[in-house]
């Protein structure tokens, strides 16, 4: 099986944003070479890594981050100081039930949302690696196959709210979830949204597996096609992508 080894950022400044995410999600920060690596220092968050490399600019990035925070308001003053920028902020509510979220970017543009849920622990941490696809629950199943996760099922009462209050069966399906066992995070999140189709991602996730070429069989069979394999000074590492055309990383 897959783990998640790192989110990785192609970036023109790998310090530079290094700096402003590991400051945002209270990670230490230390160069590796030509890049940089973010890690949670409460042993509880995924690494960051930094690459100086070639990306596409996108408006609606195929994978972004949502950061959940426990004071919205208060980390969006945060956030810009550090040099972000706000792109919206925006309210759904369905019946009784209400959401916000602030959308926003980070000093290279790439965006990632803001957001409080309920029962929020009192530090910052990445909440969700949301996917934008055509057809969430294909994709989501892909992945929940490809890391042995379970899917994150819909509470029924709180479906049968959203029913009553007129949402169809196609906007249930419009998000899938799945959850590292024993509620871990990050959780995957796919949402039904038009994206643009970059050349070059601005991120992408890296996983670790004990048998590279066995996992690779195994991915191809469930749906993943094979880009390449690169060989490095200390790894060697397969370029992959899923059934919606999202690279990632096998090593």
């Amino acid at each position: 099986m897959l783990q998640l080894l790192n989110i990785t950022f192609s970036c023109s400044d790998p310090g530079r944003l290094a700096e402003f995410w590991g400051t945002l999600l209270d990670y230490e920060r230390a160069p590796a070479g030509d890049s940089w690596i973010a890690t949670d220092p409460r042993g509880e968050g995924t690494r960051l890594l930094f690459n100086r490399m070639e990306k596409s600019e996108t408006i609606e990035v195929p994978i972004h981050l949502d950061v959940n925070v426990p004071d919205r308001e208060a980390e969006l003053q945060r956030i810009l100081k550090l040099g972000g920028q706000l792109v919206e902020t925006t309210s759904h509510s369905i019946g009784e039930l209400a959401e916000t979220w602030t959308v926003m970017r980070d000093p290279e543009r790439n965006g990632f949302c803001i957001q409080s849920p309920p029962n929020t622990p009192p530090h910052r941490y990445i909440g969700n690696v949301t996917f934008s696809c055509a057809e969430p629950p294909q994709l989501g199943a892909f992945w929940a196959k490809a890391l042995g996760w379970p899917e994150e099922e819909i509470d029924e009462n709180f479906s049968q709210q959203l029913r009553k209050a007129g949402v169809d069966e196609r906007e249930l399906s419009a998000l899938y979830a799945i959850r590292p066992p024993n509620e871990g995070r990050p959780r995957f999140l796919f949402q039904r949204r038009e994206k643009s189709r970059p050349a070059s991602y601005p991120i992408h996730l890296d996983f670790r597996t004990e048998d590279r070429e066995a996992e690779i069989e195994r991915l191809e069979c469930a749906g993943a096609s094979v880009v390449e394999t690169k060989k490095g000074v200390n790894v060697t590492f397969t370029v992959l992508r899923d059934p919606d055309g999202n690279p990632f990383c096998v090593r």
